[in-house]
């Protein structure tokens, strides 16, 4: 049976100041990423607050805190997590780092999804891929690509963690 979990939260700002970065945080950012999260920054907006846990100790967003920091913002959205012990703090770092490199893309959608962006004008480098990828995506511009139709999921349906090996009900 799943364990519940407390799901109400608050997002709040916060003075930059106060967050403390977690000196053990082993997930590196690089200069080029900084850049990439200043440009969505300031393209999209802060769309992903920073986890923080009650103490003020980043959870989760030191890349998007530093590109905050160096586009001049004074505070940030975050999420300050309560029900978290310590332990469990340190652990969801890692989870959280972790847990997106399971996720693959569906490069047929992904193609399209970019070439229609190209078409409407967006700045391609600022999604995050470097030209190199966009060119093995998009393709040469007389190449049409085939869009694929939308499909529908499942009602039910299992499956397992290749890591963990824990059955989930999608």
């Amino acid at each position: 049976m799943p364990q519940k979990t407390n799901l109400k939260m608050e997002v709040v700002m916060k003075p930059i100041d106060e967050l403390v970065p977690y000196n053990r945080n082993a997930r590196q950012h690089s200069l080029v990423q900084i850049v990439c999260l200043k440009e969505s920054i300031s393209q999209f907006g802060f769309t992903n607050p920073v986890l923080i846990h009650f103490s003020g100790r980043i959870i989760a967003g030191h890349g998007r805190v530093e590109a905050a920091k160096q586009l001049g913002l004074k505070e940030v959205p975050c999420i300050v997590m309560h029900n978290l012990t310590d332990t469990q703090a340190k652990a969801y770092t890692i989870a959280d780092n972790q847990l997106p490199t399971m996720a693959t893309w569906d490069y047929n959608i992904l193609a399209a999804e970019i070439d229609e962006l190209k078409e409407e004008g967006v700045d391609m480098l600022k999604l995050g891929f470097t030209q190199e990828e966009l060119d093995e995506l998009i393709g040469s511009p007389d190449e049409d690509l085939e869009v694929p139709e939308e499909k529908e999921k499942p009602e039910s349906d299992t499956t397992i963690c290749p890591k963990c090996h824990h059955e989930f009900v999608l």
